[in-house]
């Protein structure tokens, strides 16, 4: 018994699923607009709001701008501790690749 290869789909039927999809995409893209977007321009609104009432502006831009600083600081550290490995001229591997298979087969790729 052989396997029966399963059929592919007609143009039809992915003109069918790709409109779906749109009509989805399209569904998202109203409720994000509708439901989402004056929900949260209403709490930035009661924040600012409560920000002014408390005067606490200055204190407000200070703690932001160190949180920024903060952030940027930590973005530099969590670089990879060993760097990026240096690629060698012209041989398509990084040179502690090279320098570990150095002397090992042709240097051939072979491909399958």
């Amino acid at each position: 018994m052989s396997k029966q290869k399963p059929k592919r789909p007609t143009t039809r039927q992915l003109k069918n699923d790709i409109t779906i999809i749109v009509k989805e995409i399209l569904n998202l893209k109203n409720y994000v607009n509708d439901v989402l977007t004056p929900s949260t321009i209403s709490i930035q609104h009661l924040i600012e709001q409560y920000v002014e009432y408390k005067g606490d502006i200055d204190n407000l831009i200070e703690y932001m701008e160190k949180e920024a600083n903060e952030n940027e600081k930590r973005t530099i550290n969590e670089s990879p501790e060993e760097g990026q490995k240096e690629q060698t001229k012209g041989s398509g591997t990084t040179k502690d690749v090279s320098k570990d298979v150095k002397g090992i087969g042709t240097g051939s790729i072979q491909q399958g």
